[in-house]
């Protein structure tokens, strides 16, 4: 049975590791330059100061998925609570069916919790779900360019 729950990143960083090794080595870019190697110092202040919101999914308690946003107010608007995703991942056996779509709604509900007014979701061009994002409410809004330098 897969279940959602909010949990603390820091609490996770040791369950964590192995699914975002996964995940970097699905997506990420320029492996060649830039090697996986997460400040989780900086992760434990800013969840212990309540920035972040971690959504995990588990199957039988084993960790299978996360959703993790840092939520603030804006700089621009400062009334309005953001959440910015981070990362988001889900074991490849799991990526069909509803999983996915349950993580998301889930997220929502308890950053609406939070009293998070608006979601941005980040996500690779080469690992596109705009279809599942469009198909919960979501729509594209902004377009990233890089360089490497």
């Amino acid at each position: 049975m897969i279940t959602y729950s909010v949990e603390k990143l820091s609490d996770i960083f040791d369950e964590l590791k192995p699914l975002l090794q996964c995940h970097y080595e699905e997506i990420a870019r320029h492996k060649d330059v830039i090697k996986l190697n997460p400040d989780y110092d900086k992760y434990k202040v800013m969840d212990n100061a309540g920035y972040l919101h971690t959504v995990t999914a588990r199957d039988g308690g084993k960790l299978i998925g996360y959703f993790v946003s840092f939520v603030m107010p804006h700089l621009h608007y400062k009334d309005c609570i953001m959440s910015v995703n981070d990362v988001l991942f889900i074991e490849k056996n799991y990526r069909k069916g509803f999983v996915a779509m349950r993580m998301f709604k889930f997220a929502e509900r308890t950053l609406k919790e939070r009293g998070v007014l608006k979601i941005h979701i980040n996500m690779k061009i080469a690992h596109d779900f705009g279809i599942l994002l469009e198909r919960i409410g979501y729509v594209e809004i902004e377009r990233i360019y890089e360089k490497m330098l």
